[in-house]
């Protein structure tokens, strides 16, 4: 293992999940790096996505909840740009073996990461407002 490789497994918080009960190696990769990349990245997320949300929607924060959670669901649904930066941002936190999984695995991995990502943000929509003000 590579001093990176260390260096990002130390950095990683741990999170809940049963590690004993995945029923396919895709799942297992997204309970024992997935959910603790996106943990680590998401204060950097939030700051992405609530950056681009304020230069696409003017007045973003002033919005009620529920339509802030609609532009928010629709711009992580539609924008390709914004998806394929917060997909780097992620894989970017992977070991050199776990980045060579996912390589072998993209398209389910993408799938799951991107639900993950998704639910992630939408769940603190109120910090995406909160940061898209400042």
């Amino acid at each position: 293992m590579t001093s990176r490789d260390s260096a990002l497994l130390a950095l990683r918080p741990a999170v809940d999940a049963d590690l004993n009960a995945p029923s396919s190696d895709v799942e297992a990769f997204l309970h024992r790096t997935l959910r603790p990349v996106l943990k680590l990245q998401n204060p950097v997320l939030l700051q992405l996505v609530a950056r681009d949300v304020a230069r696409r929607v003017p007045d973003f924060p002033r919005f009620a909840l529920e339509d802030q959670h609609d532009r928010l669901a629709t711009t992580l649904r539609t924008d390709s740009r914004l998806k394929q930066g917060l997909l780097g941002m992620i894989y970017g936190a992977f070991t050199k073996d776990e980045l060579a999984f996912a390589l072998d695995h993209l398209a389910e991995v993408r799938r799951r990461t991107l639900a993950l990502l998704t639910e992630r943000v939408l769940s603190q929509v109120e910090t995406v407002g909160e940061l898209a003000e400042s």
